[in-house]
């Protein structure tokens, strides 16, 4: 869901390619805007499900979708 201010959107879902303290990077079947702002929803079997801010710092388009790396906003401003 977009944090900018901008109306509610279909959810996105991906995969995780990895994730660090700063950020991550994902596979996505949807295309996304540089600069786009998200609240980033991570969950897995094993742990519980964690939401943190996120902006979209690079894309790289494929195919069948993109990969892009987003950046953890809060983590990001410490």
């Amino acid at each position: 869901m977009p944090v900018n201010g901008a109306p509610p959107l279909e959810p996105l879902e991906g995969w995780a390619l990895n994730v660090s303290r700063g950020g991550m990077r994902v596979i996505l079947e949807q295309k996304v805007e540089l600069g786009a702002e998200f609240e980033v929803t991570i969950s897995s079997p094993e742990e519980p499900m964690v939401s943190q801010a996120g902006r979209i710092v690079w894309v790289q388009e494929e195919p069948d979708g993109v990969v892009a790396g987003i950046e953890f906003r809060d983590v990001a401003e410490e």
